[in-house]
């Protein structure tokens, strides 16, 4: 008798387990099939919201000349100013500047010396705001200062990730023209991409990022209309680098893949064609740091050490669709970096 009632408690058991395990199965299933539709829709909206645009690969080395509106501030020793590092300086005592340079000249004009303080219009967080701010004699250079440190312009080399026919536009860098220390996004005065010339390469080695060594340009082949964290966009002035080349598909973020891709960059002054591994799809992310890639190229390994600074903005491709740009490299290991979703670059080209 009482075995018979062991065999029903563990057959009750059994019976209990396949069921909580059939249940498992049939959430996971269910979860899935809402994924699986939730990623089907996503790519047909990508598919609608770009079918109207034509787009041409880049990978051409640009030179970047970046004029800041207003000048930025990056450091700031005179805390009793008010001012903050990332405010943008753009009026003294209600006179509009662009240049570090100008507010000298104003803040030791005799008769503003003689007052001991100006107002700062600034900018913060869309917000403008007046501050007060007392001059500091310099003395062994004997001018005034404002024991503010400031940045009001950048120049440097990237790729073009891609031009955009029916809007005559482009987008290039995969990540924003930032101050470096403290990575503020610069704003926009004007900005130019002019020719660059790749002289020399520096390669890259671990804990010693590279860079292309380049010469840059007077003639402009487009103007500067955004800096966002995803990149550089604006005009063509001319379409030189559009011609003879094919229209590409672009891929929504849910059409990447873990595997074998291809970026384009210029280093011999032509645009060149590299393997690449795609590692891991970071979908979480909502910045420029969406994948994870490897370079595999030998050739490109060779000359380069891996990623180095200037190729950021290199197109990647995957399965003959524009999938995204390099961004940054890693420093530990500069073979290895990130890249972002070429999605995110559209979204905000179509802001501009």
């Amino acid at each position: 008798m009482r075995v018979e009632c062991i065999k029903i408690k563990n057959s009750k058991r059994i019976l209990s387990f396949v069921i909580i395990l059939f249940l498992l199965v049939l959430a996971y299933c269910i979860l899935e099939m809402f994924n699986v539709r939730e990623t089907v829709t996503k790519k047909i909206e990508f598919a609608k919201s770009t079918e109207e645009y034509r787009f041409v690969l880049g990978g051409e080395a640009c030179g970047i000349k970046l004029l800041a509106n207003g000048v930025l501030v990056i450091e700031v020793d005179n805390v009793k100013s008010g001012v903050k590092v990332g405010d943008v300086i753009v009026k003294v005592d209600n006179i509009p500047i662009d240049t570090n340079n100008e507010i000298i000249e104003y803040i030791n004009k005799e008769d503003v010396i003689n007052k001991k303080k100006i107002n700062l219009t600034i900018k913060r967080n869309n917000e403008e705001l007046i501050k007060e701010v007392d001059l500091i004699h310099n003395k062994v250079d004997n001018i005034y200062e404002l024991g503010l440190w400031v940045k009001d312009s950048s120049a440097g080399v990237g790729m073009v990730t891609f031009y955009e026919l029916s809007t005559n536009s482009f987008a290039a860098l995969g990540h924003g023209i930032t101050e470096s220390k403290n990575n503020v996004i610069l704003p926009i005065l004007s900005g130019a991409i002019v020719k660059a010339k790749i002289n020399s390469i520096n390669k890259a080695k671990v804990r010693e990022p590279g860079d292309l060594r380049a010469t840059i340009y007077k003639e402009v082949f487009g103007q500067i209309r955004k800096n966002t964290s995803n990149g550089i966009y604006g005009d063509i002035e001319k379409n030189i680098f559009t011609e003879n080349k094919e229209i590409i598909e672009v891929a929504s973020k849910q059409d990447v893949e873990i595997g074998k891709a291809h970026i384009y960059c210029t280093l011999d002054n032509k645009v060149e064609k590299f393997q690449i591994e795609i590692e891991n799809i970071l979908w979480d992310s909502i910045g420029n740091k969406n994948m994870i890639i490897k370079i595999t190229d030998e050739k490109l390994i060779e000359k380069t050490g891996g990623i180095v600074q200037g190729m950021s903005g290199s197109p990647i491709v995957q399965n003959g669709k524009l999938i995204g740009a390099v961004t940054h490299v890693f420093l530990n290991n500069p073979k290895k970096g990130y890249a972002v979703f070429i999605e995110h670059m559209i979204n905000d080209m179509k802001s501009i």
